[in-house]
């Protein structure tokens, strides 16, 4: 109960403040933390404010709790805009339009640092200023220009002794500030892996060989192949924007990222129980019933068909091998920004569809086609083997990156 009317007090203070008769804020400074966070308002109100005030900034500065999802929504966009990663995060975010760019404060920083970064004359046109401890007296603070790896600094160091090495840094940036290089492997490899799935391998067998049981052309059999190809990498596409659209409000992007990775391991689990143990009770599997629907629009082998037949696989892959595009949707909402975690869920639908139209181009004829069906059905309990591992292997691999 106490902890809802701090809650509440907090939420009210937040409205009061906001409505507060100042002079309207041409430079619309936003300032974003959770209504449930006791410490943050109190250092906005009593801190944070008041310091940028001294420096006739923020004079009617907007104030959002961004538990609310269009307040998260919001502040997504007002990050994406100025290109900062998703990585870059804490529990107050204070966005401060000046005369020579934006400042952005993260967390509690002391009003000393605040007005030094506002006064000084070297500050670049795009700076953070992040202090993360919230509780106690801070012992450090850290400084990011949007360039090399994020500085940090004993808390007296003098703030322009700081900007200094700041502006010269060197090492990786924040995974997300458009470097590619960061997250490619990471797409690639899952990508690839979780395409390695008897669901999606099956069907596309199933539709070669009954294609050439009724000695359609090589050309009808790349068209449907596509067309079927096209509608799975369409659906499993259309999954992932709703998962990385709905994470995005997570107040902490890193918990979802930690959770999505612990799933993607307790998936592999049930591979290797489904191998070690036949009768484990837990199957990641296609329904039967779908299945069943599905060979009844492959052997229909016409083009509405095939589009059926794409968009059910594509739908019930998800259940059956979704456990790598959850993780994956989840370390790019950590890591990355809304844009380029668009970019890079278009490069992993591909990467998982490449299997797909190697196997499509390579059966190119009926002795072929037959000689994969029977390998898939022999083989697919080792198969699940190994995408257990595999599941495994980058789910640790993933809290590794996520921890460091």
């Amino acid at each position: 109960m106490s902890q809802r009317l701090v809650g509440l007090l907090i939420a009210l203070g937040v409205a009061l403040f906001a409505r507060m008769g100042m002079a309207a804020d041409p430079a619309g400074t936003h300032i974003f933390f959770s209504a449930g966070c006791a410490d943050c308002w109190p250092y906005t109100k009593q801190v944070l404010v008041p310091a940028l005030q001294s420096q006739n900034l923020a004079p009617s500065p907007e104030i959002h709790d961004y538990t609310v999802p269009d307040e998260r929504r919001r502040l997504l966009e007002i990050a994406d805009g100025i290109g900062l990663p998703r990585s870059v995060a804490d529990s107050l975010y204070a966005f401060v339009p000046t005369e020579r760019g934006h400042l952005v404060i993260l967390g509690h920083v002391p009003a000393d640092l605040i007005r030094a970064a506002v006064a000084s004359p070297a500050r670049p046109d795009r700076l953070v200023l992040w202090q993360p401890a919230m509780h106690g007296d801070p012992t450090e603070y850290r400084l990011w220009a949007w360039r090399g790896a994020v500085q940090t600094f004993a808390i007296d160091t003098p703030f322009e002794t700081a900007l200094a090495q700041a502006l010269v840094a060197q090492g990786p940036p924040p995974v997300g500030q458009a470097n590619l290089a960061q997250l490619l492997p990471a797409v690639v490899v899952t990508g690839l892996v979780d395409s390695v799935n008897p669901c999606a391998f099956a069907v596309i067998l199933l539709l070669l060989a009954f294609l050439f049981t009724l000695r359609q052309s090589r050309g009808r059999i790349l068209k449907l192949g596509f067309v079927y190809i096209g509608m799975v990498f369409l659906v499993y596409f259309a999954i992932g924007l709703g998962i990385l659209g709905t994470v995005q409000f997570s107040d902490d992007p890193h918990f979802v990222a930690r959770a999505g990775s612990w799933l993607l391991i307790a998936l592999g689990a049930i591979n290797l129980g489904e191998y070690y143990f036949p009768n484990f009770p837990i199957r990641l599997h296609m329904p039967a019933f779908a299945h069943a629907r599905t060979r009844e629009l492959v052997g229909r082998a016409t083009l509405p068909a095939t589009i059926g037949a794409g968009l059910l696989v594509g739908l019930c892959t998800f259940p059956c091998s979704g456990g790598i595009y959850v993780s994956i949707i989840t370390l790019l909402n950590a890591k990355t920004t809304m844009a380029w975690g668009i970019g890079y869920l278009a490069l992993y639908n591909i990467m998982f569809v490449v299997p797909l139209i190697a196997i499509l181009l390579a059966a190119g004829n009926r002795a072929t086609a037959k000689t994969w069906a029977q390998w898939e059905r022999t083989h697919s309990l080792q198969i699940r083997l190994w995408y257990g591992l595999a599941m495994i292997a980058l789910g640790i691999a993933m809290l590794a990156w996520i921890i460091d």
